[in-house]
Parts: C-alpha cells; structure tokens; sequence
C-alpha cells in the first residue's frame, strides 16, 4: 500500500467528516433539547389535581367548555393548552379558560413555579373566592394576564405592578367583592407602561380617584371599568387620548365629567357611557366627530339639551358611518325623530330609541341598501302609520314598535322581509285582519 493511496484515503475522511459533521451536531443539538423538562411537566400535573372538575362551566360563554386530560409519562408540550419554547423547552403558555376547574388557588401552587410563563389564562373557571395571590408577581416574562370570570375575591395584589411586560390584563367580572385600592392601582398605572388592554369591569374602584386614570399607559388602546363603583369628575382630556379604540364607563353612576364636544380622539371606535353621570351635549360639531365610532351605548345618560331632532340638523350625517350600534333608549329624548336616521345606506345595524318621550311620526324614509337587523322604537308616543318603506330592511330581523300611539291597518307587507324573526306591535291603535306567515317569526 503506497503513500499516495494513504493520502487519498486520509483526505476522503477529512472530507467526510468536514461535510457530515455539522449537520450531525446540529441535528445532535435539536435533538438534545428535553421539551417539557420534568419539573414543570410535574407542576402542570400537581396544579391541574389541585382541582376537582364542577360539572358545568363558570360563566355563559364557555360552549362547548374543555377538559383537562393531561396524560403522566407524556411530553406536556402536546398537551392542550399548553405552550412550549421549541428551542428550550420551557413552558410559557398556558391557556385553561373553560376547563371546568374548581377550587382554591392557594399561593403554594405549583402554578408559580413555571417562570417562563409568557401567556396565562385562567378564565371562566371557578376558584371558589380565592384571593389573587402576590405569587402572581413572580411571572416576570407574562405579556398577557386572563382572570376573567374565575370567581376571585379580595384585594387585588400590588405585585400586578410588578408584571412591567404585560400588554394585555383582563380582571373583569369576578366576584363583587373584588378590590382594587389606590395604591394598588396607581403602582399598576405607574409600572405596566406596555399596556394596551385593561379590564376591570365589576372590580370596586370606589375608593380610586378618576383622575388617577390619566396616569395609565399612553399605550392603552382598549379600557372597560364597568361597575366599578367610580365617583367623582373624570378630566376632560381623559377623551382625547390619543390611542384609545374602545372605552367602556358604563354603570359607574356617580361618575360625572363632560363628554368633549370638540378635539376627541379620533381613534375611538368603541363608545359605552351608558348609566353615568357623565354630561353629554348633543351639538352637531361634537356627534359629527365620532367618524370612527362602530359601536356605540348611551343609555340613561346625562344628556345636555333632550331634543334628538338637533341630530337632524347634521348635513353630514347621511356620509358619515356613525356606528353599527346606536343605542340612545332611556334617556327622556323628547321632539322628533330626524328622517336622517331612516337614511343610512350602510353602516348602522342597530337603533335603539326606546323608552323616551319621542313624538310624531317614525321615520317615513329607509332608504334600499340599508343594513338595519335591530330596530326599537318601543315605548315612546309616536302617532301615524308604519312607513311602507320599511320594506327596504331586507336584513331587518327584530322590530319593536310597541307601547306607542300608531293608528294604522295591521302591516302585512312586513311578511315580505325575508330575516324578520321578531315584531312587537302590542299597545298601539292597529286595527284590521291579523296575518302573518306561520313559519317565520312572531307578531305580537
């Protein structure tokens, strides 16, 4: 065997081996990372038998709700709910919204130790009035925190504040006996600069001062307080954040203030002050800004001036896409309603005008094209016919009329609207045959 022949096969095994073996390492690498290390695998395990399982969801909006059937002995990482870092295998989601758990979250929980949680969802489930533990503070990775509908009770712990990453934080309607003191509160609004969503509807805020509000992220895209037990005057510029698409006030009736008529945010497209305090004043320039509302409730508010007919002096009312939900029942309107809400070509899919003082005739033109599905104008004193262009409303799927002075024949051309499920006429003048189609919907 001669030197040559001994070099040839030297370089072929520097070659090989030059070739084959990072991809080896590489792979040898992917393959060497547990997924799932033990420890945390065991406390998903210990956290779920904490639990029993109720035999019903907590809450309306779990269907179908899901079971926790984590199998021992199985690599986590695949099982529902759970979320790993395919690089370190950590876990750092974990979704258990619905899943039927009942019990005591005690702080001990083997919950606290998974670090690396980045994501934690522990809605709509039913911790029997357990007290949000200051454990909670030690997930320094969480961006999204979800306890809504769990049942908690107690003093909301001033560790939240410590969760500096959070983007998202959804306390909201858990027991009433819920607390979120000053101090709490303004730690949380200090240190969670990243927020862009907060809600603490049916948290007691009571004690919390609305100015306090100013100091929340500059962030915060989306705020729902409802039945928070807010009182006192919330700072005008509060409106005009310059970030803010959805905000809910509602059912905090001693929260008072003044809706802005003028330099609002021109993001907001989600509007709920229904049951304050809060004065609003129906003027042309002050409606005509919300360009970007879709949805919005104002029911028994503080409206300045009752006349809804000032509406109807809005000549860019009919261009504008006010909202797909207008809901302005309860609030002692008086005068007319303006044609132009019969007008719309798009965009407004619910009216709600009811239990006012409205009077004269509904809206005589709908015009072809509209998207009307919901339409109240029950329990005002509205006298006339029942507009036959009504007809327009093809997605019209719910009409109430009821509790007015209408003097006209029954409407039999309403059978022809192919989406009506539901008419209340009751309480008004109608007079002639009684009809209707049997296999859609009800006349009452």
């Amino acid at each position: 065997m001669g030197p040559s022949f001994l070099l040839a096969q030297f370089l072929c095994l520097l070659f090989f081996h030059s070739h084959s073996q990072p991809a080896h390492s590489s792979s040898n690498f992917s393959s060497s990372v547990q997924l799932c290390p033990g420890d945390q695998s065991l406390a998903l395990l210990q956290f779920k038998n904490s639990f029993s399982m109720s035999s019903s969801p907590y809450g309306f909006s779990c269907y179908p709700p899901k079971k926790v059937l984590w199998k021992e002995g199985t690599d986590c990482c695949s099982w529902d709910g759970v979320t790993c870092n395919m690089q370190t295998g950590h876990v750092i989601g974990l979704d258990l919204g619905c899943s039927m758990l009942y019990g005591t979250l005690h702080s001990n929980s083997t919950l606290f130790s998974l670090h690396h949680l980045q994501k934690l969802d522990l809605s709509h489930n039913d911790f029997n009035r357990s007290v949000i533990s200051s454990s909670f503070g030690q997930f320094l990775h969480l961006t999204h925190l979800n306890l809504n509908s769990s049942n908690f009770a107690g003093q909301v712990p001033p560790e939240i504040s410590h969760l500096s990453r959070l983007v998202s934080l959804d306390l909201s309607s858990n027991s009433e006996e819920l607390m979120l003191e000053p101090i709490s509160f303004n730690k949380l609004a200090h240190n969670l600069t990243q927020l862009r969503e907060l809600y603490l509807g049916v948290v007691n805020m009571s004690m919390v001062v609305p100015s306090s509000l100013m100091n929340l992220s500059s962030s915060l895209s989306s705020l729902r307080l409802w039945y928070c037990g807010l009182q006192g005057e919330l700072p005008d510029n509060f409106f005009r954040r310059s970030n803010l698409q959805s905000l809910d006030l509602s059912s905090n009736r001693e929260l008072t203030g003044s809706f802005p008529p003028y330099n609002l945010s021109n993001a907001i497209s989600h509007l709920d002050l229904s049951l304050t305090r809060i004065s609003i004043h129906l003027e042309p320039h002050s409606i005509s800004q919300l360009k970007s509302v879709e949805v919005m409730y104002l029911i028994g508010c503080n409206f300045v001036g009752s006349n809804l007919g000032l509406l109807g002096n809005l000549t860019q009312l009919i261009e504008l896409r006010l909202a797909e939900i207008l809901d302005l029942s309860n609030n002692g309107f008086s005068g007319f309603i303006p044609q132009c809400l019969g007008n719309f070509s798009d965009g407004l899919s619910v009216l709600h005008l009811g239990a006012n003082n409205l009077h004269g005739n509904i809206p005589s033109i709908y015009s072809e094209g509209n998207n009307l599905s919901y339409l109240n104008f029950n329990g005002n004193q509205l006298k006339g016919v029942i507009p036959p262009s009504i007809i327009n409303c093809v997605n019209l799927e719910f009409l109430d009329l009821g509790n007015n002075m209408i003097d006209d024949t029954f409407p039999s051309f309403l059978e022809t609207l192919p989406q009506l499920e539901v008419v209340v006429l009751r309480s008004n003048k109608l007079h002639g045959s009684l009809k209707g189609p049997t296999d859609q919907g009800l006349f009452f």
